[in-house]
């Protein structure tokens, strides 16, 4: 008899007191690693059960298993990375943290994007601030073609550009350098012919009646800073005070004796006619993640997402919050509840609230988001001088290491990867940073004793919490080497992934867009394969396809749980 630990729940047999366990002899649970012989769940010969099967657990000659095997890989992706990493180092290799690299013209040609894909990108942002529709779609086909021929899974995030005032677009320039004691001009004027030297235009029309003399303007969330001096009719002459770099449609904020000034702010939508536009193509090219700049409520979050359900209903695209604004503070718990995932927008927010608020923010925002099983991704000036630098300074990668410990699920290269000059060296940092921090904290056994709240609407979800915090304990207790997860909706890898275990979470889901969009999240490596109801024809299919590439060995402990049969059970790979 086979010796595994099997918990089956079933809301349909049970009652909502009751679990029915399997008969199989009882032992201590913490002897399961030294106790359970190598071989104990898969029986000879392997069978291998397809989809079709309905579980039926069909024995095959060793011939029909090994033409199966064959079929079944077709059936079967997995990141080339990953697949790189856990032949050469094993299981706990794995980079928990996941990384978003932005698109831009330092990134955006095929050879740069398998480059950074190579170097563990596991989201390509594209960012419809800059360039045309076809340029993005551009990228979008260069991705896409990277995954089907070298076999990732980069998901794709589009950005919307909010309707907050903006610079305009630098009479198409790709930047300008803003000096310690310049006059420049901000106005709401066209230009037919090229824009003036030292001028900038506004969105806003409103701008010149609104500032006054004396107001201090933040360009990008202060990275570049001007004293208004003058007002001529539609032109306000400033002075600028802290130099520093003019990207195209930068964020523009102002504040008056010390406070933002932002009455007008508040009057504009938060989604512009423009973004609609955007959303349209958004949902026609199938992005994965869609986020919405300067959300002020969580009314918002859910017209979109009825409006992107009634034009493709179908699609599964997940909507991103970013938080990046005092509104954004104030209805935090309502606009993360309604949103799919979050993003900490340091730039802009460190331009609407005192800058020493900044990291208490940034830590509640990315506890809440842990609380609730939402995914949070730390953006803004991670690595800002490596736009210029091939190495970061050093209270970068403090910053970085800060952003692991709190077990944010992904770490975000904005200007750094879109228009710097060392985008891969960027990106190197933070893989680098990220796996010694995480490292770091294993060695430690930091096992955490953070206690989640249940988030569960119904007596079933219930089920699964409690399954998958019990797994992810047991995972710690024992030291497994991984977590399987047999999920069709990405639900219970994401509940898997809340509890922060210690060992990698490997999900594995039928479905390759569930697959993109579970690899935002932190701990998750994604699989896409073809199974069934039955578990261990699941397991038996899994660890063929795995042993025949080389990404598991004999001896390999293993908890895996299902969200088909609610089921937890813990083995050794034969």
């Amino acid at each position: 008899m086979s010796h595994v630990l099997n918990f089956l729940v079933s809301s349909s047999s049970c009652s909502p007191t009751t679990f029915a366990t399997s008969k199989r002899p009882a032992f201590p649970v913490s002897a399961v690693r030294s106790r359970l012989p190598v071989k104990t769940f898969l029986r000879t010969p392997i069978v291998i059960a397809s989809a079709s099967e309905n579980g039926s657990g069909v024995i095959r000659s060793s011939a029909t298993q090994v033409h199966d095997t064959y079929n079944a890989v077709a059936d079967f992706e997995v990141d080339a990375v990953t697949e790189a990493e856990l032949k050469e180092n094993g299981f706990r290799s794995t980079r928990r943290t996941k990384l978003i690299c932005t698109i831009g013209p330092a990134t955006c040609g095929i050879e740069q994007l398998e480059a950074l894909a190579v170097g563990g990108m596991n989201v390509a942002r594209i960012n419809m601030c800059h360039g045309t529709r076809e340029w993005h779609r551009m990228v979008i086909e260069r991705v896409r073609r990277l995954n089907e021929e070298k076999g990732f899974a980069v998901a794709i995030m589009m950005d919307t550009e909010g309707s907050e005032i903006h610079m305009g677009d630098l009479g198409g320039a790709s930047s300008a350098k803003a000096e310690d004691g310049e006059i420049w001009t901000f106005t709401v004027r066209a230009f037919d012919s090229p824009i003036p030297r030292h001028t900038i235009n506004v969105n806003y029309d409103g701008f010149a009646e609104d500032v006054k003399v004396g107001d201090e303007l933040l360009i990008d969330g202060g990275m570049v800073r001007f004293e208004v001096i003058q007002k001529i009719g539609p032109d306000v002459k400033c002075l600028c005070t802290d130099p520093g770099l003019l990207l195209p449609r930068a964020n523009l904020t102002f504040w008056r004796d010390a406070k933002l000034v932002s009455e007008r702010n508040a009057m504009l939508p938060t989604i512009s006619s423009k973004d609609w536009l955007d959303i349209d193509f958004g949902i026609a090219e199938g992005v994965d993640f869609i986020a919405i700049s300067f959300v002020k409520s969580a009314e918002v979050i859910k017209h979109l997402k009825s409006y992107i359900k009634a034009h493709s209903p179908n699609s599964d695209i997940a909507v991103i919050a970013k938080i990046e604004s005092i509104d954004s503070l104030k209805n935090l718990e309502e606009i993360i509840q309604a949103s799919d995932g979050a993003m900490v927008a340091r730039g802009d927010l460190g331009a609407q609230i005192p800058l020493e608020q900044v990291p208490s923010e940034q830590q509640r925002i990315v506890q809440l988001c842990r609380q609730l099983n939402k995914p949070v991704i730390v953006a803004s000036q991670l690595l800002e001088s490596m736009i210029e630098y091939p190495i970061p300074t050093r209270a970068e990668v403090a910053d970085i290491s800060e952003a692991v410990r709190q077990r944010g699920d992904a770490l975000m290269l904005s200007g750094e990867s879109a228009m710097g000059q060392y985008p891969e060296k960027a990106l190197s940092v933070l893989r680098s940073a990220s796996l010694r921090i995480e490292r770091s904290w294993r060695e430690q056994k930091h096992h955490e004793v953070i206690e989640l709240p249940s988030i569960a609407s119904s007596f079933t979800g219930s089920i699964s919490e409690e399954i998958c915090n019990s797994a992810a304990k047991m995972a710690n207790n024992l030291e497994v080497d991984a977590l399987f997860v047999y999920t069709k909706n990405g639900h219970m890898a994401s509940l898997l992934s809340r509890c922060r275990p210690d060992c990698p979470i490997f999900a594995f889901t039928t479905t390759t867009s569930v697959r993109r969009r579970l690899n935002l999240q932190w701990g998750l490596t994604p699989f896409r394969l073809s199974f069934s109801n039955d578990m261990e024809s699941n397991l038996n299919k899994t660890f063929s396809l795995l042993k025949a590439r080389g990404m598991v060995r004999s001896g390999d402990l293993i908890i895996a749980v299902s969200d088909m049969l609610q089921s937890v059970q813990v083995m050794n790979v034969p």
